[in-house]
């Protein structure tokens, strides 16, 4: 090894040339390095550290992980999600929930149930992702991305248990995942919608129908109303109600790429009036 000459360096090996000349490639934890382990999916260790290619990783955690017996169960590279293990308990690193400790899960029964979708077990335990479940997944049935049915419950992002009317408790539109109604009420997420009437309220089908126009962010911004105010949508983080004085004639527009909704009077750029000159 010390009459090899090197020539590049990368994570787990080497490319050296010796003294005649001949360039060939040395292997870490073979070669050289001998207490290096090539755990697979870019992570590596020694008995000092844990590796993520070139890079130290998981230092706050390393006075719990037992690193002689930490590895790999199994990896999901496109999401950013992996699972590990060592002797004492199973780990997670995803982008879901950075690099955290699955609560009361044993390495000894652990299983990966649906790798895309974040489902293991730990013996009665149940886990979507880092969140330990008030259920077992095998009673436990996706209505669409963010609610579940769990016999008689419905629950919002696997964990808030729900105050509805499970029987007629529906999505109002397809394209919206979280937003639903039952019979009573209308909820954005887990929340009411106060003052919401889940009998007459109803999306533009200017902005959501199949021949609606492009517009700026038109998968995840809408414009409703029901029989006394109107609304507009943000899917991922919230509902604003439009204190219109029309509500007959509101209605939306694309004006430049922007939608808008619209009375007689004013415009409004995502839920904010705005004068029309």
């Amino acid at each position: 090894m010390n009459d090899l000459i090197i020539l590049d360096i990368f994570w787990d090996r080497q490319l050296v040339k010796d003294k005649s000349g001949k360039a060939f490639e040395i292997f870490r934890g073979k070669d050289y390095d001998h207490d290096w382990v090539h755990l697979g999916h870019g992570y590596s260790k020694n008995k000092d550290w844990i590796y993520f290619y070139n890079n130290t990783c998981f230092e706050q955690h390393l006075k719990k992980i037992d690193i002689a017996s930490f590895s790999v169960i199994e990896a999901n590279e496109a999401e950013n999600t992996i699972y590990f293990k060592d002797k004492n308990a199973v780990y997670l690193q995803s982008y879901m929930c950075g690099f955290t400790i699955l609560p009361e899960a044993s390495p000894n029964n652990f299983r990966i149930i649906d790798m895309d979708n974040g489902y293991s077990t730990s013996g009665e335990l149940s886990y979507w992702y880092d969140s330990k479940l008030p259920y077992s997944l095998s009673k436990m049935t996706p209505v669409n991305q963010c609610y579940q049915r769990v016999e008689n419950a419905i629950y919002y992002a696997h964990t808030v248990k729900m105050t509805c009317d499970v029987n007629t408790f529906e999505q109002v539109h397809p394209k919206v995942d979280t937003l639903f109604k039952d019979k009573d009420h209308l909820y954005f997420k887990s929340e009411i919608v106060e003052g919401a009437n889940p009998a007459t309220f109803q999306f533009l089908e200017e902005c959501i129908g199949e021949d609606a126009p492009y517009y700026l962010e038109c998968d995840i911004h809408f414009y409703a109303k029901d029989n006394k105010q109107a609304y507009f949508v943000n899917e991922p983080f919230g509902i604003k109600i439009i204190k219109t004085k029309d509500l007959e004639n509101f209605r939306f527009e694309v004006i430049d790429d922007i939608g808008y909704g619209r009375d007689s009077k004013y415009r409004y750029e995502k839920g904010k009036r705005k004068k029309i000159n």
